[in-house]
């Protein structure tokens, strides 16, 4: 039997076992974690540069010769119901894509577009984005441009320069998208559950908050929690490859993580796919971002919020491609999809998804792909395709304030 000293020096002993920091190769639960290690942050090489360069004009230049005399572009039958989102959606691709506000087509684009009556989630949300394109620069390097903690040092123009005429246009916009936010998802407004939706009606608000429209820290918080309730519960486990981008160099590390995608409507039946997955991960960063500052986002709520971000990067490192939209069957809405990677690969601040480039290995598919006289199409509607494929190459998105996953160091 131990001796009372024996005994004190072994409680002792324990106590400072569970009182010392874990090893640093250990995360908190016992995951293995590589430190976070900075790298550079290659540019890409010039010729790869200028063949996308060519491949965006030739894009634009189909769209523009697409356009009616009366200023929309005419949709086809299945976009009959969306004649203003798909109008906004060609008009936001010409703007980001280099043609200027002062090109008469695009006056003629927002000319169009002003009367026309708000009745579409995703009619109105891809309006409000186009809106703020009209105010935003064009030049990629402006819109990339960061200090050494990766924030973007470009000030978004719209804060200022907005004329009173779109500003009221926009919070009529900002007013619709507010009144048909439901239990934190949206539809078309009809009853029911979308991602698709939901995704565009807060990029469509996070446009307008960076014109410097209130929006309520309830309307994120809502739809963040609503996110990741509706992601996959379970999921493999993966060893996931994470960085963070900083301008000229990165952060890269190692975690453990579950490899959990979205469904088109959560709960059923609907595949898991890239295109919901990077909704879902991408819809998440931006409402992470919005709630950074408030009190409603809790260390409780950031912490989950980080997982669920992390966990769809883990999903999109498993199923990568850019060829096809993974566990669609037939790989359909496979511009749609990659439009989303390109948003969540710029929100969440990854230059890889695992170990694959996505920008580069995306725009090398694009510029292959595109048709000789300038178009992209593959099953779904060659001005969608096209449009879609020239936000992916321009990189269109813009950077959140606060990377939704960091690596610290």
């Amino acid at each position: 039997m131990p001796t009372l000293t024996t005994t004190r020096l072994l409680l002792l002993a324990l106590l400072a076992f569970f009182l010392l920091p874990a090893p640093s190769g250990l995360a908190k639960g016992g995951e293995k974690k590589l430190k976070p290690m900075k790298v550079k942050n290659e540019d890409y090489p010039p010729a790869f540069r200028a063949q996308v360069n060519r491949a965006v004009d030739k894009g634009v230049e189909y769209l523009m010769g697409q356009q009616a005399v009366d200023g929309s572009w005419p949709a086809t039958k299945a976009m009959l119901d969306h004649r203003m989102g798909h109008t906004a959606l060609m008009t936001l691709a010409c703007l980001k894509g280099g043609i200027t506000v002062r090109d008469p087509q695009i006056r003629k684009a927002i000319g169009w577009l002003r009367p026309q009556k708000m009745t579409k989630v995703y009619d109105v949300g891809v309006l409000l984005m186009a809106l703020h394109a009209l105010y935003s620069p064009t030049d990629e390097k402006q819109l990339v441009e960061v200090d050494k903690y990766g924030n973007r040092k470009i000030k978004d123009p719209c804060l200022s320069s907005m004329s009173k005429a779109d500003r009221a246009w926009m919070q009529r916009a900002v007013d619709f998208l507010l009144k048909h936010q439901s239990g934190g998802h949206w539809r078309y407004p009809e009853k029911g559950v979308d991602l698709s939706n939901t995704q565009y009606a807060l990029l469509g608000l996070w446009a307008a908050s960076r014109c410097g429209f209130k929006i309520p820290s309830k309307v994120w918080q809502d739809s963040l929690e609503w996110l990741m309730k509706s992601q996959e519960r379970q999921g493999r486990s993966v060893r996931l490859l994470v960085n963070e981008v900083r301008g000229k160099y990165r952060v890269a590390w190692t975690e453990g993580a579950r490899a959990r995608g979205f469904r088109y409507i959560p709960g059923t039946a609907k595949p898991v796919t890239g295109a919901m997955t990077t909704a879902g991960m991408a819809s998440m960063a931006i409402c992470q971002d919005e709630l950074w500052g408030s009190r409603q986002f809790t260390p409780k709520l950031r912490a989950a919020s980080r997982r669920a971000i992390r966990d769809s990067l883990a999903w999109m490192q498993d199923n990568f491609d850019v060829g096809r939209n993974p566990g669609e069957p037939g790989g359909g809405w496979h511009y749609y999809y990659l439009y989303g990677m390109e948003r969540a690969g710029i929100l969440a601040r990854f230059r890889f998804m695992g170990k694959h480039d996505w920008y580069y290995e995306g725009a090398q598919y694009l510029c292959q792909a595109q048709r000789s006289d300038g178009p992209w199409f593959q099953q779904d509607d060659p001005q969608i395709d096209t449009a879609f494929a020239i936000l992916f190459l321009k990189r269109s998105t813009t950077r959140t304030r606060n990377p939704a996953i960091t690596g610290g160091g």
